[in-house]
């Protein structure tokens, strides 16, 4: 059987279609991956900066609304709080060549004092702020701190009121002894002091015996 030959078309035949297939190398697989990892990091780098300074400023927020509940209205700090830190600052330069407990004992004693001095109803209101967070924080501590705090405060009244008791005992000495000077020799010893210290009457009465004036 002979086979039948395919017989030409008249018209041409159309194109055949191509096709590409993209096909990737190594290399680029590579840097395709390297680059989605360093956008990762990146990504999660930018993310911790960003939440780093939303608490950063959270942060200064919340100081900056404790520090004006702290302060007192009716005090300012201009140019009290500039006294306090002139004070502090002196103290630090003054007490820098001393000994080493001076050193660190006098500056937060002095900005202590200068706080109480200059702003009182402030400086109330950060230490009972401060006796608020001890208490909530360490409660044994504050129970100590507390305790030891009211001794000392005993001790100290004691102390004033035996100061003020040896000053009315001397003042009282003193007055005797210009009474009996005055008596002895007839000098108006009184007339000589401080108006607030003549407790000595200006005339001394003439002692009497049996009723009986001494001429």
């Amino acid at each position: 059987m002979v086979p039948t030959q395919e017989k030409l078309s008249v018209y041409p035949e159309p194109d055949k279609e191509t096709y590409v297939v993209e096909t990737t190398t190594e290399l680029e697989r590579q840097i395709s991956k390297l680059r989605q990892t360093a956008q990762k990091y990146t990504g999660e780098a930018f993310r911790s900066v960003r939440s780093g300074v939303d608490s950063v400023v959270n942060v200064e927020h919340r100081v900056e609304n404790r520090m004006t509940k702290l302060m007192s209205k009716d005090e300012s700090l201009t140019p009290n709080g500039l006294y306090v830190g002139v004070a502090t600052l002196a103290s630090m330069v003054f007490t820098r060549y001393r000994a080493f407990p001076v050193r660190w004992f006098v500056p937060p004693v002095v900005f202590a004092a200068s706080m109480k001095y200059f702003l009182p109803k402030t400086s109330d209101n950060l230490v009972e702020y401060y006796e608020k967070k001890e208490y909530q924080y360490a409660p044994q501590l504050s129970e100590t701190r507390r305790n030891y705090w009211e001794k000392a405060q005993q001790y100290w009244y004691t102390g004033v009121d035996h100061l003020t008791m040896t000053g009315d005992k001397l003042r009282s000495l003193f007055s005797t002894g210009v009474q009996d000077v005055q008596r002895s020799t007839g000098l108006q010893i009184s007339t000589l002091l401080p108006q607030e210290n003549k407790t000595v009457p200006d005339k001394v009465a003439t002692p009497e015996v049996s009723g009986k004036k001494i001429i």
